[in-house]
């Protein structure tokens, strides 16, 4: 809940995280940089030479990734006497009951999951939504300074379409961390993975040196993060 990011956020910030990792969500991001700066100030007021602020990441994904889940239900089955608990828990005021709407807003939703257990009939459910790639770039990337890319192995065609998509971008992030859970054949899929990086597939997306030699773009810092869930 965006409550729960901003206590977090500022707390893992004064206590010196390198790094805060966050979804892929405009009003999370919007959230978690206003007490990044209330965490700056804070720190500058306390004249505290040790405090750096915090990068800002995002998690995308290559395939279908559980960071980007929405609540959903349908209205008509709703009974017409039920108290609602799910519109009054809800911090997003994503669930809505009016002439005009009924239901989740999509849009809204973040899918912290407060109002699944608080329906009296169960009606409601959580569902995997991956968000179409140039539509989460364009929206969240310039306002962040890193990426947590989430795939697992055998999306080599979905991790390329991805880093594709990402080049706009990727010269002005500070870190990218790919995190693949251990599998059969995970060693060479994380090689495929590296040189999906480091190559370009032709001469003219590489650099030319001073002889008019091509050579390959700059490896961006990466962290190999072999924990995560696909």
């Amino acid at each position: 809940a965006l409550p729960d990011i901003r206590n977090l956020t500022l707390a893992y910030a004064l206590a010196g995280a390198d790094c805060i990792d966050v979804a892929a969500d405009p009003a999370v991001i919007a959230a978690a940089k206003s007490d990044l700066d209330a965490a700056d100030k804070i720190a500058q007021a306390a004249q505290r030479s040790d405090y750096n602020r915090p990068w800002l990441m995002i998690s995308m994904s290559a395939g279908e990734d559980p960071h980007f889940r929405k609540a959903e239900f349908d209205p008509a089955i709703c009974p017409p006497d039920c108290p609602r608990p799910c519109e009054t828990i809800c911090p997003a005021e994503a669930i809505e009951f009016s002439t005009d709407f009924m239901g989740v807003r999509r849009d809204r939703c973040y899918g912290c999951g407060r109002c699944l257990p608080v329906c009296p009939w169960g009606l409601i459910a959580a569902h995997s939504h991956p968000t179409p790639l140039d539509a989460v770039a364009q929206q969240v990337l310039s306002q962040v300074d890193a990426l947590e890319i989430h795939t697992h192995v055998g999306e080599y065609a979905a991790f390329k379409d991805l880093w594709q998509t990402l080049q706009p971008w990727i010269d002005d992030l500070h870190i990218i961390s790919i995190s693949c859970p251990d599998d059969e054949g995970l060693i060479d899929y994380l090689k495929d993975l590296q040189r999906i990086i480091k190559a370009p597939e032709s001469s003219a997306s590489k650099d030319l040196d001073a002889s008019g030699i091509a050579v390959e773009t700059k490896l961006h810092d990466v962290i190999w993060q072999t924990d995560g869930r696909p």
